[in-house]
């Protein structure tokens, strides 16, 4: 299976289908500026596009993207006064229907900030009938806008694009 990285700027030179599986939702933290992984599969091949973004996303992708602080919160059993500190990060979804959610939590050693980096254990979307734990409804329909904004922002959806919108309005 071949990656391919393509640049938000690329976009004109390639039809990418933005229908294909979303495979992984990374943002950087400094930036905002995501990157997503989905896989396409033709007839002739298979392979996983990274789209690198150039712009930042709206705000409701990043509202998506940090709403998922408290099924991750409960998951990785951190107390309530922790989840204003965590920064979701990444989210990865499985070909067996599950997904893991990484993010940084903020620690304080001696009055100095230390982030730590965890990812949730691979949880199942659905329940699969064997007693494990599969995600909440509301944890469900979080990660479902979340790919809803992912497609928004890969059909060229930014921040840019939005304030340019609302300038030529009252230009």
């Amino acid at each position: 299976m071949a990656n391919k990285v393509v640049k938000m700027d690329d976009k004109k030179k390639q039809k990418i289908d933005f229908d294909g599986f979303i495979t992984k939702i990374r943002i950087d933290k400094k930036s905002d500026i995501p990157e997503i992984h989905f896989k396409r599969t033709s007839s002739v091949s298979e392979g996983i596009i990274i789209e690198n973004g150039t712009a930042k996303p709206l705000d409701d992708f990043l509202r998506a993207m940090q709403a998922l602080s408290d099924i991750f919160c409960e998951i990785c059993e951190f107390d309530e006064d922790k989840k204003e500190g965590v920064i979701i990060t990444t989210v990865n979804f499985s070909a067996k229907g599950g997904v893991i959610i990484s993010g940084q939590v903020e620690f304080t050693e001696n009055g100095i900030p230390q982030p730590l980096c965890v990812n949730t254990p691979h949880i199942l979307i659905e329940d699969d009938g064997h007693g494990g734990y599969s995600l909440p409804d509301y944890a469900k329909k979080q990660l479902e806008e979340l790919k809803r904004q992912a497609v928004l922002y890969l059909s060229g959806e930014t921040k840019e694009k939005q304030q340019s919108l609302f300038e030529a309005s009252n230009g």
